[in-house]
């Protein structure tokens, strides 16, 4: 069945201080997906996620989403000091969600019999899975993740996929960023490349099946350097 977009950008400009990151550029997110967009460090990934949410506003052009979203940022703002629980509860009442349902994903994510203890004494591994809990109890319809499994050891990125196929399954839209292509390769549905603020590649998981992403990704940043 065809999915509807949820997420539009049209013709979008976006100019820093210095120099012009996005001209006139463009693209659709399927609803109920897991949309990766990926690119060297510096292509406009993240900013291009801060856009989506709102956190940055675009010069020109238009940005349309049909639902509301959370968004996990690369880095963990968590109360080091507080508890995985307390943390949890103290979000809640920042973000407005209920704690009941956190067991759930608590243990999808194994982290139910770590909530009690501080959150100094996690791994980073242990950390981004607790902020991503925070984003999921959020219960909202579109989650941006940028770089969720990043300096990640293993078995918390196997546990993470759990959660974001299983968020997939529970009618939700994620769109992650990230530079390891690997990871992509094992979720994404749908893959968009960046360079320079430039949209070089759109694929599905079907084009990709019997298809190195790496190889794909140096192909595709070579021919950008050619028409440059």
């Amino acid at each position: 069945m065809m999915k509807n977009d949820i997420i539009n950008v049209k013709n979008i400009n976006k100019s820093f201080s210095n120099y012009s990151l996005f001209e006139g550029f463009s693209l659709s997110i399927k609803e109920n997906s897991i949309h990766a967009i990926i690119g060297p460090n510096g292509s406009g990934k993240t900013s291009l996620l801060r856009i989506l949410t709102g956190l940055y506003h675009v010069d020109s052009g238009d940005v349309e989403a049909r639902s509301d979203h959370a968004m996990l940022l690369e880095n963990d703002y968590l109360y080091e000091e507080k508890s995985g629980i307390e943390n949890l509860k103290i979000f809640g009442l920042y973000f407005g969600y209920k704690t009941e349902n956190y067991e759930k994903y608590a243990k999808i994510l194994n982290l139910k019999e770590h909530l009690e203890k501080r959150v100094s004494t996690y791994s980073k591994g242990m950390k981004r899975k607790l902020s991503l809990l925070i984003v999921i109890l959020m219960d909202r319809g579109i989650i941006y993740l940028d770089e969720v499994t990043s300096g990640v050891d293993p078995i918390s990125r196997v546990e993470i996929r759990k959660i974001i196929n299983q968020l997939k399954l529970n009618g939700k839209t994620i769109v992650i960023t990230s530079h390891d292509l690997s990871e992509v390769e094992k979720i994404a549905d749908y893959i968009s490349m960046i360079e320079n603020g430039k949209l070089i590649l759109n694929l599905t998981r079907e084009e990709i099946k019997d298809k190195s992403l790496e190889d794909i990704f140096i192909e595709a940043g070579a021919k950008n350097e050619e028409f440059k």
